[in-house]
């Protein structure tokens, strides 16, 4: 980093009320200039307040829109108390323009903005658009040149399309104030300026003005600048996505425990006296599952240390960079899962890499994440307690089976919601549990193609799971295509598979025949399990149709010297088929978010 923006560093940790956005664009700026990201700016000044940053001097004269190109988001929140249950905020976005350089550009952005400012002057222009956009426009900016948009927005005190994405104040079960800013895919817009689209990684930071006795906690590295200020920063070499990034949560009830270290990894927990996370999870599973996590991953995303909070939050779980927010009664409730706390917060922490560092290329690729989170959880519960991995699978399976779109569904359904909490068990199911058997290596094999496309920090799309998955396996190129084909993408309700198995019995020898039923008649890449019971014993036979079959119908022959007195299909629930085939239905399990 420059020796000037290291000083003009220090000096904005000791300049007070604005410090936060000038810190968090010094260090924007640091890594652009620095090679962190994008071209050199070139010369120039923009003027931000008394701050003098170099920018686009040499203005041409081009006219016409630029697509936004943000790498640094700055936000600055109220929470002090009012008489007004909406809140003041300041967005500002840091962007580099593209060729071939214009006066205009498209924004997400929530009604009633104030003070629009483009590169320190008034913009010339706010138009509303379409679907919430804003044309913003101002003097004209050069290719390749830098350009600070920011503008003032009130922040209601209001959720929307029954989830928690907004700002919220609520009772805790000890009759203190959550709040709660949030964000999710697609949904920045509701709270200042951005760019909503998934696939876009950027830097943040956050200053918080709040009540002297507030705990207030942001994304990435928090800082206490002074009894009344809290600011965050996720900087340079540290991006993350909108749709998790945007968020600030408080209650000046909380207190700090240090619940378990891996190493330099600090698991840190938030919780009111008498909270009920952290006595109901034990410190040394975590210890050892960040530990675990690592060797697969490498170090955590955002910094040494992970904050756990517990709010009165409607979903279970919600990953931010760097915290984690806990649904504080979570041990209370009935759970699929055999330990649905250590089962959730394990599915979180994945999510700093699986979504947070590595991110969706767009909102349909959300399955990926997912199921990356539940897997590896998976996984680790199969290693630590196999009966709890079990009950996972089971979970899982009663999902996938009763799922309404296919994991990733080329017809867009909506409400986005609804298809966002289908995916927990396709995902899993789908992705990996079933390649298990299908892929040369099995397990390892599948846990080394997350390894992969997890690597590097960016944006990913579920071509590149898949690509990822065969060269693990060392598969030729393509050698999945049919397995995604017929299990990933599709339109309307899943077609799954029903499993017709009949047995033959002659001299001490069964023939097992399975029969793949689906309603449109596909062939489905699949190995599934049949387990005959006679008086005496037991024998699982695996069908295994492979990665490319060409009939429906498979045979195998094996050993069983006595009458076959029960015959189970996927006794172990490690593939996604029905129970039923005709009117039938089978009723769907209690889904949640996570």
């Amino acid at each position: 980093m420059p020796m000037q923006w290291v000083h003009g560093y220090g000096e904005s940790m000791r300049g007070g009320t604005a410090s936060v956005r000038r810190m968090g664009l010094m260090l924007a700026m640091a890594g652009f200039l620095s090679g962190c990201g994008e071209p050199d700016p070139g010369p120039g000044t923009i003027r931000h307040g008394s701050e003098s940053q170099e920018i686009d001097k040499d203005r041409s004269h081009r006219t016409g829109d630029f697509p936004a190109k943000v790498f640094h988001y700055s936000y600055s929140f109220d929470l002090r108390p009012t008489q007004d249950s909406s809140r003041q905020a300041h967005s500002g976005l840091l962007m580099s323009v593209p060729s071939p350089g214009g006066d205009c550009t498209v924004l997400k952005g929530p009604p009633g903005l104030t003070r629009v400012l483009w590169n320190g002057a008034p913009a010339s222009r706010v138009e509303p658009l379409a679907d919430g956009a804003l044309r913003i426009c101002g003097l004209p900016v050069s290719e390749g040149h830098l350009l600070f948009i920011e503008a003032d927005v009130t922040v209601p005190e209001m959720t929307y399309d029954y989830t928690q994405v907004g700002f919220s104040r609520r009772q805790d079960r000890k009759g203190n104030t959550f709040s709660y800013l949030m964000s999710w895919v697609e949904q920045c817009d509701r709270l200042g300026l951005c760019d909503d689209a998934p696939g876009r990684l950027a830097t943040f930071s956050f200053e918080v003005q709040h009540a002297e006795n507030d705990v207030v906690l942001c994304p990435g590295q928090l800082f206490r600048d002074s009894p009344t200020e809290t600011f965050c920063l996720i900087g340079p070499g540290r991006q993350a996505p909108t749709y998790s990034a945007f968020a600030i949560a408080s209650n000046p009830a909380w207190v700090k425990t240090l619940f378990a270290q891996a190493g330099a990894t600090r698991l840190e927990f938030y919780e009111v006296p008498g909270g009920l996370l952290a006595p109901a999870l034990n410190p040394a599973d975590f210890t050892d599952y960040l530990g675990w996590l690592k060797s697969l991953l490498g170090p955590l995303p955002y910094g040494d240390t992970l904050r756990v909070v517990g709010g009165p939050t409607e979903f279970l779980g919600m990953e931010h960079p760097a915290n984690i927010v806990l649904r504080e009664d979570l041990p209370l409730l009935r759970s699929e899962y055999a330990n649905g706390p250590r089962h959730t917060l394990m599915h979180e922490i994945a999510h700093q890499w699986s979504g947070n560092r590595t991110t969706m290329a767009e909102a349909y690729d959300f399955a990926w994440k997912e199921a990356i989170a539940e897997y590896l959880s998976y996984v680790y519960e199969a290693q630590k307690w196999p009966s709890d991995a079990a009950r996972t699978r089971v979970y899982w399976d009663r999902m996938a089976r009763s799922a309404m779109f296919y994991p990733k569904p080329a017809d867009h359904p909506e409400p986005f919601l609804t298809f966002a909490a289908d995916v927990y068990g396709t995902g899993p199911m789908i992705f990996f549990l079933q390649l298990e058997t299908l892929l040369p290596g099995g397990q390892a094999d599948v846990v080394e193609g997350i390894q992969h496309f997890l690597s590097v920090p960016g944006v990913r799309d579920t071509e590149q799971l898949r690509s990822s998955l065969e060269q693990a396996a060392g598969l030729p190129e393509g050698s999945l295509w049919g397995y995604f084909d017929a299990w990933v993408y599709g339109s309307g309700e899943p077609d799954w598979p029903y499993f017709d198995v009949t047995t033959e019995q002659v001299d001490g020898q069964l023939t097992l025949t399975a029969t793949q039923q689906s309603y449109e008649g596909g062939i489905y890449p699949v190995a599934v399990t049949v387990r005959v019971r006679g008086e005496t014993q037991t024998k699982d036979v695996v069908l295994n149709y492979g990665l490319a079959p060409t009939s429906g119908t498979l045979s195998v022959t094996v050993p069983f010297p006595e009458p076959v007195l029960q015959v189970s299909v996927d006794p172990d629930s490690r593939v996604v088929n029905r129970r039923f085939f005709g009117a039938l239905e089978e009723a769907a399990p209690p889904r949640w978010h996570f």
